[in-house]
């Protein structure tokens, strides 16, 4: 009696209906971790200009040290909760680059090695006198003194979070953001200090609008991951990313972008 004929497609499929990453048989070519650009975010990503952004070097970094990982999507520009959707539903595979929230850490996983570190500023109008140190020295100014945050973000997480503070997060458009504080439909605008400075400097609004010296909070960015993801690839990541830190190359990316 003849042996039943090999089906060498049953693991894939298997693998493919459990969520996992198949299989690569030898020689089977690089792992192709399916990702998206952040609209909204020339600083991670400014697809039409000659540096590209922080993670898009990033991601290019990655394939050089890592040739067995390779990277589809980054070129198709999608809203942060979107993105975050699609990797808790395992239609993205990884994302560069989160702050770690709780309620994201209930729906992803992350890479525990910090891509860069970004500072939390506050902007306000050229002519505003706010002597501002602490979130409670706002909430001590009332309610008229609104803070605009872009909505879907971790920012605006945390400012909801604390109490008396009055939060306008109807935009996700730091452009829009940035109109709506110079026409005083706001006090203050929380954001990173990299992103702001790039945003003023874009948008040609120097001497109109200022950052205050204070520094709120220092965070971590790190690559996310759909809990889908095979270990081992999310394993072949992290160590792509610990030799581009050890070699002192996330850090020199980071800085072409840094803004003094």
């Amino acid at each position: 009696m003849l042996p039943p004929p090999r089906r060498p497609w049953i693991p894939l499929l298997l693998a493919m209906a459990l969520g996992g990453a198949a299989p690569t048989p030898a020689g089977a070519g690089p792992l192709l971790l399916r990702t998206a650009a952040q609209d909204n975010n020339t600083l991670k990503y400014e697809l039409n200009a000659k540096h590209k952004g922080i993670c898009v070097d990033v991601i290019k970094a990655i394939e050089q040290v890592a040739p067995g990982l390779r990277f589809s999507g980054w070129t198709q520009p999608m809203s942060l909760p979107r993105i975050e959707a699609a990797l808790a539903e395992g239609q993205l595979d990884v994302f560069c680059a989160l702050i770690r929230t709780s309620a994201r850490e209930a729906r992803l996983n992350f890479i525990d090695i910090p891509v860069y570190t970004v500072r939390h500023k506050i902007a306000v109008r050229a002519d505003d006198k706010a002597a501002i140190k602490t979130l409670d020295d706002i909430r001590k100014l009332g309610t008229d003194n609104v803070i605009i945050v872009s909505r879907g973000t971790a920012h605006e997480s945390m400012l909801l979070g604390e109490p008396g503070l009055h939060v306008d997060a109807s935009s996700r458009d730091t452009e829009v953001n940035l109109r709506k504080l110079l026409n005083k439909r706001g006090r203050f605008f929380y954001h990173t200090e990299n992103a702001l400075r790039r945003y003023i400097a874009d948008e040609r609004l120097t001497g109109m609008v200022k950052l205050l010296p204070t520094v709120f909070k220092e965070e971590a960015l790190y690559f996310a991951t759909a809990r889908t993801l095979a270990p081992a690839a999310a394993e072949q990541l992290r160590q792509a990313l610990q030799t581009l830190t050890d070699r002192g190359e996330l850090q020199k990316i980071y800085a072409n972008y840094k803004e003094n």
